[in-house]
């Protein structure tokens, strides 16, 4: 029975992962900041490191001896904080997967546009700042509005729409926010052209160079208004498959496997987004990792393709089995605070966990809790979410924003109580 190493593990985004290596009878050891309450199901034990992410290089000594002590076969992870550790470990130990030289270039967007540029994949314009006298610069060289973000951060941290050079100042100090865990090297900022048009993401594995697309995932944003002249980006759902036209498809696909070979990934899945412009698919960015959030898990529900385990398989030096096994749809609605203050009350969760084509409907806050608008708070705080399945993308998306309406979160704040939901 092949073992891995999983540098993190989160039950309440991630707890397919361990389902998957209890599917395939591979024995997981996690590396967590703490030790859960209990060893979960499909772990064969927990490494505690509470510095997991401070400087997350400085234990590749450690783990390694650690992965050469138990016998490992591979090591993973989801989490975009971690994905240098896991290619230095795999460099380190000989394993399959990504190399260091190929995540770092996919960690810098600035080096990843460049990339591009060179092979010709088509992306936006961008310049790139050290100093907010450097991004003024930008400024003038591109057409407003344009997009702030960091060169290496996740999850939509940092990231703004600018409309207007007078809004600079607070774009920039958002875009640097995410610096924290990030070494100096990546401590600058992408000043780049706003592209108009839906978000898509490609779900893909790569094996010995080779790009196998699995599917598409179409990422529904809401662009947030955070004062007269600028908006962040916040994910509203995410649903599988995309409804693209089968063209674009085509063209993701293409521009994957042209992306992959000019960063130089060999194994591993690859998460690529992309941007459906009004001048055809231009790519945003590829992460070298599981997509985030619940898009493993809607891949499963709707094409019976298991992208964790294939993750697990390729990281074991398996041949990772992607064969689609049903035509079917699946969607994740999230519930956001549009704003700042204690939630008081949670309502109808029942109801929208019994709505037709719910697989369930879960609430993460509770009467107490406080919580904020993304612009406001952390980006990855949410509410909660129900998930659907159906038999097409726009009935998975129909039954999801049905369901979500029956749940509502109300927030107190300093002078006024407002439902979400």
């Amino acid at each position: 029975m092949p073992a891995v190493l999983i540098l993190d593990w989160d039950p309440r985004y991630r707890a397919y992962v361990l389902e998957s290596c209890l599917s395939l009878g591979i024995t997981a050891h996690l590396v967590m900041r703490e030790a859960p309450a209990e060893l979960p199901a499909g772990a064969e034990r927990v490494h505690v490191l509470p510095g997991l992410y401070e400087d997350p290089l400085q234990w590749v000594g450690e783990l390694a001896d650690y992965a050469r002590r138990h016998g490992l076969a591979g090591v993973l992870t989801h989490e975009d904080e971690l994905v240098e550790l896991s290619a230095a470990l795999s460099d380190e130990l000989g394993l399959p997967g990504a190399s260091l030289a190929a995540v770092r270039l996919c960690m810098d967007k600035s080096a990843t546009r460049d990339r591009f540029a060179a092979a010709g994949v088509p992306g936006p314009r961008h310049r790139v700042a050290s100093s907010i006298d450097e991004a003024r610069k930008a400024l003038e060289e591109l057409t407003l509005p344009v997009v702030l973000k960091p060169v290496a951060a996740s999850g939509g941290q940092g990231v703004t729409l600018l409309a207007d050079a007078d809004a600079l100042p607070q774009a920039w100090d958002w875009a640097v926010e995410p610096y924290g865990y990030l070494p100096a090297v990546y401590h600058r900022v992408i000043v780049e052209e706003f592209l108009e048009g839906p978000l898509v993401s490609l779900e893909a594995a790569v094996i010995d160079g080779e790009v196998r697309a699995v599917t598409a995932t179409d990422g529904l944003q809401t662009i947030e208004p955070v004062g007269p002249t600028q908006s962040r980006f916040v994910y509203d759902a995410l649903l599988v498959p995309s409804r693209l036209p089968a063209e674009d498809h085509a063209a993701m696909v293409h521009w994957t496997r042209e992306a992959v070979r000019a960063l130089g990934i060999r194994t591993g899945i690859v998460h690529t987004e992309f941007k459906r412009t009004p001048d055809g698919v231009r790519i945003v960015e590829v992460n070298p990792r599981l997509p985030g959030v619940y898009i493993p898990e809607l891949v499963h529900r709707a094409l019976g393709v298991d992208l964790a385990g294939a993750a697990l398989q390729l990281a074991v030096g398996e041949d990772p089995d992607l064969v689609v096994k049903r035509d079917g749809a699946a969607c994740a609605r999230l519930l956001l605070a549009r704003d700042a203050g204690v939630v008081t009350a949670v309502d109808g969760v029942a109801e929208a966990d019994a709505a037709p084509h719910v697989v369930r409907a879960c609430s993460f806050v509770e009467p107490g809790d406080a919580v904020a608008p993304p612009h406001e708070g952390n980006i990855e705080v949410r509410l909660g979410y129900v998930l659907t399945e159906h038999t097409d993308p726009h009935g998975a998306l129909r039954a999801a924003d049905e369901a979500l309406a029956r749940m509502t979160v109300r927030i107190s704040g300093p002078d006024t109580a407002k439902a979400v939901g």
